[in-house]
């Protein structure tokens, strides 16, 4: 295997490993896009672990109470089930019980973005309000150091705090200039993790392909053609993976 077939394989591997995630609101991005861009045939190991996650994930989660909006919701997956020809009756209450739990998962994680937004939006605000107090600070200072200095200039015999003014209006204006670097820096830190969140959230789910890869992932669903793993040392066939 030469180095490019290496790397490729490498890539390949790390796309199909979920050992390192956890289905979380926090996590939630790093998991469904893994998820939505899953590639067959994986490995078995890989395909085992990621089984875990959701089941474990699935086993500690208590569904909420049926309300007509939640019975509502479960009549439409019921019916995307049915038409992914899903019978079997056990297959389909845990796959529902799973869909519950992403929904209410991407619920968790869409309030945690919003939070995040606007906690950056703010500071942002905040930032932009403080740039331009020391700006204005800054050049007020500037005008009356040089006031000062005319003045000092004028009277003949000038007191000691007329001397003294110059000075103290010169540093207070290099204070609040000395500032602003400082603020601008700030100002592309919060941009930068803004973008970040606004990069991290799931604004909405892929329904479809998200019952396609859970019934084909947990054994509920067979697909003529598709082989959704091999054995671990099945390397050489790797390259006629598909994705679906």
């Amino acid at each position: 295997m030469d180095t490019l077939q290496k790397e490729k394989f490498r890539s390949w591997e790390i796309a199909q490993d979920f050992s390192n995630l956890a289905l979380t609101p926090d996590s939630f991005h790093a998991f469904y896009v893994k998820f939505i861009n899953l590639r067959f045939p994986m490995m078995v190991a890989h395909l085992l672990e990621l089984r875990y996650l959701i089941n474990h994930a699935a086993d500690g989660y208590k569904e909420p109470t049926l309300t007509p909006d939640y019975r509502q919701f479960r009549e439409s997956l019921r019916n995307a089930l049915d038409s992914f020809s899903i019978d079997n009756s056990r297959h389909c209450e845990r796959m529902l019980k799973i869909l519950s739990l992403l929904r209410d998962i991407h619920y968790k994680h869409s309030i945690l973005s919003r939070d995040a937004e606007q906690r950056l939006r703010n500071a942002m605000a905040d930032n932009r309000s403080k740039r331009q107090k020391a700006a204005h600070y800054g050049l007020f200072f500037v005008l009356a150091g040089v006031c000062s200095g005319v003045l000092w200039l004028a009277i003949p015999e000038p007191m000691v705090l007329i001397k003294l003014l110059p000075a103290i209006y010169g540093y207070l204006s290099w204070y609040y200039f000395h500032k602003l670097p400082g603020l601008e820096q700030e100002q592309e830190k919060l941009t930068s993790e803004l973008n970040d969140v606004l990069r991290r959230r799931v604004n909405s789910l892929n329904w479809k392909t998200l019952i396609h890869k859970l019934a084909l992932v947990l054994g509920y669903k067979r697909v003529p053609g598709v082989e959704v793993f091999h054995s671990e040392q099945d390397h050489d066939h790797r390259d006629r993976s598909v994705y679906h």
